[in-house]
């Protein structure tokens, strides 16, 4: 019953273009789905597969805590040592912990917030001495442990201890200590400079898939740096729970919650009202969640190489079907004709007038043009699905988002609802300029 709803599920997304990446989805070792889709090369029409390697940005942070982890138990480091102890010339070295770096807890500075990074930074390459650097004479956030900011800078950190205290690059670590022990073949280090074959490229989108911007990966490493599978991330997964990496105390530490829900590369919380173990990642055009529901055996995994796919909404959706909660599932992108387009674009503003929604007409075709995470523009084909005398309903293309249109007396369009990918929902008003 539930592989029957979760395949109803996945087939109408599929069927109206939504979604784009590889799928994984896994009861008591088990998997019950595991396909790709869309496109991982859309250039020369290359479909995704299970086998088809990602980027998983942030997904990478749990590789390295659990790195940390293996030098711990082995006795070549301690997760309570200051940092000092291995990067002599950090300032305040000494009263940060790596401990405190694994749960975002060092209040250093996260370098991908400072203001240059997007616009200028992220695309130089860096050594990843330069990269540290780069934040290490910037002012703490706060005191060492007293509370949490999200910090890659904390990664990068623990990157330079990892191959100090081994003797060997981040990337042999992970390959050598990790992939390799537990036959995860498709998964390492990506510097963006070898060719990884079956690698998925990167998409963004306006109109049409176009690519991401440039991401130069020769410093992201144990912050954001890792490809994988959704296959290989399930062997990690099954790994885990096995204790065969880590001895029962460390697994358990590893796991547990210091600041805000956050662990040593994990968020524990509650989804669907159950402990869940997860992470997203987001990179240049890859976006990716990884859900983990120890107590009841379940997994969901979702790599997607277009980073409009909300993914992080989607495999809560799946969740929700596994618990038997009540899924709504999109309408049927079957597109009506209407003939009064030109009444329905313009310029619409929410009440509070910070976001404006524009919906143009271009080649006898309507557009929504809307901003999204980080404040990013994106436009969407609107496919008309429902019209009559008081109201028009559009679908978006490529994410399942949906426009209402209501009619005044006089014919004209004051105001239009707006619902986005992640169930909200906005009013917002024609704005005359």
């Amino acid at each position: 019953m539930m592989k029957e709803r979760i395949s109803k599920w996945v087939e109408r997304y599929d069927e109206n273009g939504y979604l784009h990446g590889s799928l994984l989805v896994a009861k008591s070792g088990k998997v019950i789905v595991s396909k790709g889709f869309g496109m991982a090369n859309w250039e020369h029409m290359v479909p995704n597969k299970p086998t088809t390697k990602f980027r998983i940005g942030s997904l990478t942070k749990a590789f390295t805590s659990l790195a940390i982890f293996q030098l711990h138990e082995k006795g070549f480091l301690n997760i309570d040592d200051c940092i000092a102890k291995y990067l002599n010339d950090y300032p305040r070295g000494e009263n940060i912990t790596i401990y405190h770096c694994l749960t975002n807890t060092s209040g250093i500075p996260n370098y991908t917030s400072f203001p240059d990074f997007w616009s200028t930074t992220m695309r130089l390459p860096m050594t990843l001495e330069q990269l540290i650097d780069s934040f290490k004479n910037h002012k703490l956030e706060f005191e060492p442990g007293s509370e949490f900011d999200y910090s890659n800078s904390g990664y990068a950190v623990l990157t330079a201890i990892i191959e100090k205290v081994s003797g060997v690059s981040y990337a042999k670590y992970i390959k050598d200590y990790i992939c390799i022990p537990l036959g995860m073949v498709n998964t390492g280090c990506d510097d963006g400079v070898q060719v990884i074959a079956n690698l998925a490229s990167g998409y963004s989108y306006w109109k049409n898939p176009i690519h991401a911007a440039y991401a130069d990966l020769s410093f992201p490493l144990g912050a954001y740096g890792l490809y994988s599978t959704t296959e290989d991330l399930f062997l990690w997964d099954q790994a885990l729970k096995s204790l065969s990496l880590l001895n029962e105390e460390n697994t358990k530490k590893l796991f547990k919650a210091y600041r805000d829900s956050y662990a040593c590369g994990w968020m524990v919380s509650e989804v669907c009202e159950r402990k869940c173990v997860h992470h997203y990642g987001d990179i240049s055009g890859y976006f990716s969640d990884f859900l983990r529901f120890v107590d009841e055996d379940i997994t969901i995994i979702y790599l997607s190489n277009m980073n409009v796919t909300p993914v992080t909404h989607l495999t809560r959706e799946i969740a929700k079907i596994i618990f038997g909660e009540d899924v709504q599932l999109p309408p049927t992108a079957k597109p009506i004709e209407i003939t009064n387009q030109e009444n329905l674009i313009g310029k619409f503003l929410t009440k509070e007038g910070t976001d404006q929604i524009e919906i143009t007409l271009e080649q006898n075709e309507m557009y929504i043009t809307v901003p999204k995470m980080y404040g990013v523009l994106y436009k969407f084909k609107l496919v008309p699905i429902y019209h009559n005398a008081l109201k028009t309903t559009f679908l978006t293309e490529m994410v399942y988002e949906q426009v209402e249109m209501n009619y005044s007396t006089s014919g004209k369009v004051e105001q239009l609802f707006y619902k986005d990918c992640h169930n909200n929902q906005f009013a917002a008003w024609r704005h005359y300029e």
